[in-house]
């Protein structure tokens, strides 16, 4: 019993000394290193420490040659400190040979592992499932010739329906991309639906209580239990607060996320096969655009994000009576929960009989009001809402108009609003060389593109609408393919600008089957050019510019002084500073210090040698000289330097 407990004593000493060895050794080296690896040295050190002493032990004269102990206390003493010096040593050079094996960052730590190889079982059975609903749907097969195939669409939709919940938002997002896709494409994709069994309420109400960190009851005077509505990703419950204001709840569904995050990777994969295996997806750019689309999937599922858009909106539109926007409670919003106000009436999507017995009057108001706000927005407010379907549009109680679901929305600063606002007008005016211009600056044209034909293409589609009297969403589509056969790059605000011009047609027509948005917006556009252009604008704009230039040149004298001075004492200089910064200072200051402890270490280690192996020099016992001692001293030290310069030199 006694001999057991001795022997757990021991290596709990052991374990103490390896852990208090790895500091040390964390602390010479100087740079950071795994712990488990440190650790791993300090046992190694705890190992040697026996031999080690051994090692010194008859030099110093503490053991004779039959190895029985002679020596006197002072010389055990000196014999066991330069035995726990070069236990330190073996520690270092433990980690040392791991570092140039694999250095610090390059192994994943076991943790790190176990999740690694749980997430890769996730992922290789969702890859199965992936596969799998590729062969079934027929998509393998129609991915060969690519969107211009009249398989692709039907194909693509079936399998992203079958893949759930982060592919069916990634189609519902790809529908509005007409600059890269095919109409019959986007339409199909259109018809994506993420509707999806309701989550059970208690734990929508458990997401409530850790992101607002109350209970419903406590945040409520009601809460529905029924939602109002249950998506992939969320689901809407209606709920009054204790002030007595009707609001509606959206709470993210609790796997969404992590879904969301194991779906990424699979479409990263996905999509660079595809552009390694086929053209079409090349041209696309598929792997970038996937990279966007996912981009705005992360954005919307951050409620916060989605808060902050329908403030933005709500504040463009405050002088629009007709439209109105929910007002979102601030002080109630996480990023997997958003209180707003809740607007009565029914979406667009569902109200035909409503619109129906409206006046003609109304109905036309109501068309125009719609218009008025999206115009605004794009062309004055620079901000917009960039999915306007019936769905998203609800005709109100009180004979307005109201907007839903602001997870993304677009923005355009001033210059781009105004060269897309030339653009619109010259489409609407018959004027494709205005329209083409404008084209060029508000596009991403590539330097070898065909201006003339270019302007004839455009010049082509604008007389078509305008034998027609229309501007419908196909004339966006038509633009956006002459756009890609001439390779050019349309930006993301000015695609969602085209999108949500396109996406207004059907709500319009729901509204009144007569409308024309060409004839709706016409003298709209007008006005917008004239407001952007007008006298009192085009002033204070150069008011803005006179006042940078005049400070510019209020400097110039007293610089153009300052040089012909210099010229003229013969002490003008150029100063090109090639460390000005702080960053390369301390990486060459890094280079400088490793290198001269490198030349420290080398030329240690050849004295200490010449030291140890020296027979000259005054006895400090029978067997050990000064010069001896000194030498392996030196060692130590220089040992010390030299590897704590190898394992910078790994790191960096």
């Amino acid at each position: 019993m006694a001999q057991g407990s001795t022997i757990v004593f021991l290596v709990f000493c052991a374990l103490v000394g390896a852990f208090a060895l790895s500091l040390a050794v964390r602390r010479v080296l100087g740079t950071h290193v795994g712990f488990l690896r440190s650790y791993l040295g300090g046992i190694v050190a705890v190992a040697s420490l026996w031999p080690v002493t051994l090692l010194f032990a008859q030099p110093v004269g503490m053991v004779d040659a039959d190895g029985n102990l002679i020596g006197s206390a002072p010389l055990a003493v000196f014999s066991a400190l330069l035995a726990l010096l070069w236990t330190l040593v073996a520690a270092l050079a433990c980690v040392v040979v791991l570092e140039a094996l694999a250095p610090t960052g390059s192994v994943p730590s076991p943790l790190e592992l176990m999740r690694m190889a749980v997430a890769a079982f996730r992922r290789t059975r969702r890859l199965a499932q992936f596969a799998r609903i590729v062969s079934r749907t027929g998509l393998s097969h129609a991915m060969r010739f690519g969107p211009d195939s009249s398989a692709f669409a039907p194909a693509l939709v079936e399998a992203l329906n079958r893949f759930g919940v982060t592919f069916v938002k990634l189609g519902q997002l790809l529908s509005t991309r007409q600059d890269l896709l095919p109409d019959a494409t986007t339409r199909a994709l259109a018809s994506l639906q993420s509707d999806a069994e309701p989550v059970p309420t208690d734990v929508i109400k458990k997401v409530i209580a850790r992101d607002l960190g109350a209970d419903v009851d406590e945040l409520f005077t009601r809460f529905e239990d029924r939602p109002l509505a249950a998506a992939s990703v969320a689901q809407v419950h209606e709920a009054v607060m204790k002030d007595g204001d009707s609001v509606v709840v959206k709470v993210q569904r609790p796997s969404a996320r992590a879904q969301v995050r194991d779906d990424f990777d699979i479409l990263r994969h996905a999509s660079r096969m595809a552009e390694a295996r086929f053209p079409w997806a090349r041209r696309m750019g598929l792997t970038s655009l996937v990279e966007d689309l996912m981009e705005s999937v992360q954005r919307e599922l951050d409620y916060r994000q989605e808060a902050e858009n329908t403030r933005a909106l709500e504040t463009s539109l405050r002088k629009q009576s007709g439209i109105r926007v929910p007002h979102v409670r601030p002080e109630f919003t996480s990023p997997r929960v958003l209180v707003m106000s809740k607007l009565e009436g029914v979406p667009l999507s569902h109200a035909q009989e409503r619109v129906a017995r409206l006046d003609e009057a109304d109905r036309l108001r109501l068309a125009r009001d719609l218009i008025e706000a999206l115009i605004d927005g794009i062309f004055v407010h620079g901000v917009f809402h960039s999915d306007l379907h019936p769905g998203n549009i609800m005709l109100l109680d009180d004979g307005r108009l109201g907007l839903l679901d602001f997870g993304s929305i677009g923005v355009l600063d001033s210059d781009t609003r105004q060269v897309l606002a030339a653009l619109i007008y010259g489409v609407m005016t018959d004027d494709a060389i205005t329209a083409t211009d404008a084209l060029f600056l508000a596009f991403d044209v590539p330097d070898e593109t065909d201006l003339d034909q270019l302007r004839r293409q455009v010049g082509r589609e604008i007389a078509l609408v305008q034998n027609q009297d229309q501007m419908d969403a196909a004339l966006f589509g038509r633009l956006f393919a002459i756009a890609r056969e001439h390779g050019i790059g349309v930006p993301s605000g000015i695609a969602a600008a085209f999108r949500t011009l396109a996406a207004v047609e059907k709500s319009l027509l729901l509204l009144h089957p007569r409308i024309s948005l060409l004839t709706a917006a016409r003298d709209r556009i007008g006005s917008v050019l004239r407001d952007l252009h007008s006298p009192r604008r085009l002033a204070e704009q150069a008011m803005g510019s006179a006042a940078i230039l005049t400070s510019v040149l209020r400097r110039m004298p007293l610089r153009a002084e300052e040089v012909t001075s210099a010229l003229a004492d013969g002490t003008f200089t150029v100063d090109a500073r090639p460390f000005a910064d702080p960053t390369d200072r301390a990486w060459m200051r890094s280079l400088v210090d490793d290198g001269i402890a490198s030349i420290l270490a080398v030329a240690g280690l050849i004295t200490s040698a010449q030291l140890i192996t020296s027979d000259s020099g005054p006895m400090l016992t029978g067997s050990l000289s000064l010069y001896a001692m000194a030498g392996v001293a030196l060692g130590f030290g220089s040992t010390m330097l030299a590897f704590r310069a190898i394992v910078r030199v790994f790191r960096r």
